[in-house]
């Protein structure tokens, strides 16, 4: 497979929002006591609003191949809030991390991954970070492996 990371552009728009139907209904799937089934998870505006902003990218890898988009990413550059309490900093808070289902275990997840993690360092993030879902244990596996670990943790109680 010859693969190539790039920024994502408007034309890229059905594949990414494809790839975020697919996290999504795994995410309805799952949890659907939080999640709606909705037709589009990902409105054009808010599409092209990502592509727009200074502290947003989205990275897309591209089998140049088949001319095919198979992952994608969006991440935010964040600037921690001035709190007296806390070392200020600099991160990168990963919104959106898919792979298609069908390249998954190929090593295009940690491709991109890296990509992301070459991109922080030349921007002198201190860190990087995500939310995954409990129910998602191949995501956890995968970032796991990656060398992320658990920071802290959101728990809830259903009344």
């Amino acid at each position: 497979m010859d693969l190539k990371i790039r920024e994502a552009i408007e034309n890229d728009y059905i594949d990414i929002s494809n790839f975020v139907r697919e996290v999504h209904k795994l995410h309805v799937k799952n949890r659907p006591d939080i999640y709606l089934e909705v037709d589009n998870p990902l409105l054009k505006d808010r599409f092209e609003d990502l592509l727009n902003s200074d502290n947003t990218k989205l990275f897309v890898v591209e089998d140049i191949y088949n001319n095919e988009l198979i992952s994608y990413s969006i991440i935010q550059i964040i600037h921690q809030r001035n709190i007296n309490l806390l070392i200020p900093s600099k991160f990168i808070y990963i919104d959106d991390f898919c792979v298609k289902s069908n390249h998954q275990k190929t090593g295009v997840g940690k491709f991109l991954f890296n990509h992301i993690v070459d991109y922080a360092k030349s921007k002198n993030i201190s860190s990087i970070h995500l939310t995954v879902s409990e129910f998602n244990k191949k995501a956890i596996k995968f970032y796991e492996t990656l060398g992320m670990s658990t920071r802290n943790r959101k728990m809830e109680l259903s009344l």
